[in-house]
């Protein structure tokens, strides 16, 4: 699932409130969230943020992503996130130095050739499904042709 933190605005108009969510980030901004790591109060003059920072801690170091506005918000009022979140992969090689161990130059793919490679496994997975319906529609005559030859005629 992929997690962001961000905010959520509540209140009324012209009287804005925000929660500090973690919250899958398909949803919606008012969506279910998964936890409420604090809020934000624009309009009270002092301490308009309260966070539970080691919350948002233990989010990012399972993988969501803290949203540019909350990130830019929390250091201004004095939060510190650590410096570089976990990235999923972070250990992999990427196409280009893959390529440039083999000796080769790593040219991203046509659009064309993405689209061919798709109806490729499209029509792989659809010859695997026929075998597997094959296979069992077998299974199933074998299964029937010993209980009719048990019936006295």
């Amino acid at each position: 699932m992929a997690l962001c933190i961000r905010l959520s605005r509540f209140g009324r108009t012209h009287r804005p409130f925000f929660r500090i969510l973690a919250i899958d980030k398909r949803c919606h901004r008012e969506g279910k969230a998964n936890e409420i790591l604090g809020t934000y109060d624009p309009l009270a003059k002092e301490k308009n943020i309260q966070v539970d920072l080691p919350k948002v801690e233990a989010w990012v170091k399972e993988g969501a992503q803290v949203s540019p506005a909350l990130r830019s918000l929390l250091k201004h009022h004095g939060y510190v996130l650590s410096s570089k979140p976990h990235v999923v992969g972070e250990n992999r090689a990427t196409n280009t130095e893959i390529a440039a161990k083999a000796g080769k130059t790593w040219v991203k793919p046509t659009r064309r050739a993405l689209l061919r490679h798709q109806a490729k496994l499209k029509a792989a997975r659809k010859v695997e499904l026929e075998k597997a319906r094959a296979a069992k529609a077998e299974a199933k005559s074998a299964e029937a042709k010993p209980a009719d030859a048990a019936t006295p005629a």
